[in-house]
């Protein structure tokens, strides 16, 4: 019974490990994509796109980081990954750094909610928005709100 559990273990968490593979592969080859079209996008133009952007100089500045940032992302997770240790993986897995790492996390988001909400304030008064993105970055901002708040509560039951 034991030996057919560490069998199906294996296998199981195998499985698992070669789907995140797939992914982090499949995450650094878009952002490989996304930074050739952004270099074909620079030298050929973007007016080839035939979409209406107010700045087509920015367009393969945005595709190109976009690229880069998944890239970048991909490979250091994939490297991350393949230089981890059982010893690591233990102390990653342990409660207390799971603790400061979601009270690290609370932290950031704090700060990302007050200061959001400063730089949207800040672009609207010096008219670097317009009306629509300013009400989708404010739903957006709202319903981040919203889902704290829910999240707050459910915590709260929970406890």
């Amino acid at each position: 019974m034991q030996f057919s559990l560490k069998i199906f273990r294996h296998f199981f968490l195998r499985r698992k490990r070669i789907k995140k593979n797939k992914l982090l592969w499949s995450v650094i080859i878009v952002g490989s994509l996304l930074i050739f079209s952004g270099i074909i996008l620079g030298v050929v133009g973007a007016a080839i796109l035939n979409i209406p952007f107010i700045r087509m100089d920015l367009v393969p500045i945005g595709v190109g980081f976009c690229g880069v940032m998944l890239l970048g992302m991909g490979i250091t997770k994939l490297v991350d990954e393949k230089k981890t240790t059982k010893a690591q993986l233990i102390e990653e897995n342990d409660a207390r750094n799971i603790v400061i790492r979601q009270n690290a996390k609370s932290r950031a988001f704090d700060l990302m909610l007050h200061l959001f909400g400063f730089g949207l304030l800040v672009l609207a008064m010096f008219d670097y928005l317009n009306k629509v993105s300013f009400f989708s970055l404010l739903a957006l901002y709202y319903s981040c709100y919203a889902y704290y708040l829910y999240c707050v509560q459910i915590n709260k039951e929970n406890m």
